[in-house]
């Protein structure tokens, strides 16, 4: 079986254990906290918003694998739309949150070279979700020029990328150790 398989497999075994859904319903909720209080809007446009709800989807992604941080991106996106609704409804941006979980569980769980794989992570991530997805969602919704929308949000993302590989190493430093730590010593007893 392939690498990717393989990691969404024991994402999904994960998910059955009874402390790993505990933390991801914690990282879900922080998701969502979040999401609703900590968006800094760009004086570039008033679309381009930097915040910091990816770093519960980032943890959720190396502790817990693809599934786990995919439904996390996705559910932490719908609740904030349900919680704060601005305008209507549109799915993309959940796929946005869902694509993002999926690469952070993809990289980095179980990832034997934490930095680099992060760094891919996060241009991948940037340019296919970010930039291009993103424009194509605001065009399809309020009919914005692609290429212009396009531009500002890969500013955004030049800014956002070190910030956010800088945030994730520090808790991946830090708080994610601790985590890892508490989960395995559950399983163990």
């Amino acid at each position: 079986m392939n690498i990717i398989g393989e990691k969404f497999i024991n994402s999904a075994r994960l998910l059955k254990k009874p402390q790993t859904l505990a933390v991801c319903g914690m990282l879900l909720a922080l998701r969502i906290v979040i999401g609703y209080f900590s968006n800094l809007t760009l004086a570039i446009s008033p679309d381009i918003k930097i915040g910091f709800s990816f770093l519960p989807v980032a943890i959720a992604g190396i502790l817990c694998g693809p599934v786990a941080s995919g439904v996390i991106g996705a559910l932490g996106d719908l609740f904030c739309f349900l919680l704060a609704p601005m305008g209507a409804y549109f799915p993309g941006w959940t796929v946005n949150g869902l694509l993002v979980g999926f690469l952070y569980g993809l990289f980095l769980f179980e990832s034997k070279h934490f930095v680099p794989s992060l760094i891919i992570c996060e241009i991948v991530s940037g340019l296919f979700v970010e930039i291009a997805l993103g424009s194509l969602w605001l065009y399809i919704q309020y009919s914005k020029a692609f290429w212009i929308t396009a531009v500002s949000r890969g500013i955004k993302t030049l800014i956002a990328i070190p910030i956010e590989i800088a945030l994730i190493i520090l808790f991946d430093k830090t708080v994610i150790r601790r985590l890892e730590k508490l989960l395995k010593r559950r399983q163990k007893i």
